[in-house]
């Protein structure tokens, strides 16, 4: 309560707050709204945690879907191989699919880097999540090569056929001309050559970047002012390099040494000229759906690692209260 004194002509406010310098009595702790506030946030906790966990299951199943889509595409693919109607136009439908597989892996490379930087700054709970990073990287190179290894090499086909013959002057000849089969088999040697060249230098660029990476953990491991999260990744990475370069070797060897059988022996359908133009069709929606699908997959990621820090920061926020309920509550010191 305040009221007005009059001094001199002039008007002053004086309150009957203590004087300054006199300290306020504490305000009581409410005890009881303490408590109930550590119930409130163990129900928004329990809601926060059903809801990562459906964000779970959606990013799972969304993962799975995509999985299984490249996974049929790329079987239906090395299936396939031209006629002469369809000359190479099977052969370049595979090669298209191979760079869309490509494009593919950095894509999840640089996804990775993004996590690799998150676990590098203290989020240990994605460390677990380059596993499946690495899982789909591996496996796609491993599509890259199966689709690679479909492609026809070459085979002995004679060069020549019999066009039937005629006699002259009492001789027999024979008349001939170039088999529409050697030229097919030329024309797909050449695609074939030309492929199997361009996985194989994609191995080995792998490869070398793959070294380069593990002299850089090298290098970074000899700083001893690492953070525990940084020195823990960089170690995990150097494990999984090894791995990665062993299985990339023998894809490597596969690819470079692998011989097409012959016709019919492996099970192939041959396309006509028209169902390789409807499978062109068919792998650019594929395609366009896989990319849409997988932005997706990297948004709902996104969106789960932002859910689980807010989590952890809600528990962190729990476990403090709870503490200072246990200092401060007389009940729970009895």
């Amino acid at each position: 309560m305040n009221r007005v004194l009059f001094l001199g002509g002039m008007v002053v406010w004086a309150s009957f707050a203590p004087l300054y310098g006199q300290e306020k009595p504490a305000p009581e702790i409410d005890l009881e709204a303490r408590k109930a506030s550590v119930e409130n946030l163990e129900k928004h906790i329990a809601q926060r945690e059903e809801r990562l966990a459906e964000w779970g299951r959606d990013i799972v199943e969304l993962d799975a879907r995509i999985e299984k889509r490249v996974d049929g595409l790329v079987k239906m693919l090395a299936n396939l191989r031209d006629s002469q109607d369809s000359r190479t136009k099977v052969t370049r439908i595979k090669k298209e699919a191979i760079d869309s597989l490509k494009a593919g892996i950095d894509r999840y490379t640089q996804k990775r880097k993004e996590v690799a930087e998150l676990i590098r700054k203290g989020d240990a709970a994605a460390l677990g999540d380059l596993d499946k990073f690495d899982e789909r990287i591996i496996r796609r190179v491993d599509q890259i090569a199966e689709l690679t290894k479909s492609i026809p090499t070459h085979q002995d086909v004679d060069k020549y056929e019999s066009t039937g013959g005629s006699y002259w002057n009492g001789y027999y000849y024979e008349n001939s001309r170039i088999s529409e089969e050697w030229k097919q088999n030329r024309r797909d040697s050449t695609q074939s050559d030309k492929v199997r060249g361009d996985a194989e230098k994609a191995l080995r660029e792998s490869l070398e970047r793959l070294d380069q990476r593990r002299r850089a953990l090298d290098d970074s491991l000899k700083n001893r002012e690492l953070t525990e999260a940084a020195r823990e990744l960089y170690n995990r990475e150097l494990g999984q390099i090894a791995a990665y370069e062993e299985h990339l070797n023998a894809q490597l060897l596969d690819v470079s040494t692998s011989v097409e059988l012959p016709t019919g022996d492996g099970g192939e359908s041959v396309v006509g000229l028209q169902q390789a133009h409807d499978m062109e069709s068919l792998l650019e929606d594929s395609r366009r759906d896989l990319r849409e699908d997988v932005s997706r997959l990297f948004r709902s990621y996104d969106q789960f690692v932002k859910g689980r820090a807010y989590l952890d920061n809600l528990k962190k926020n729990l476990a403090d209260r709870k503490e200072w309920l246990k200092q401060n509550d007389p009940a729970a010191k009895q």
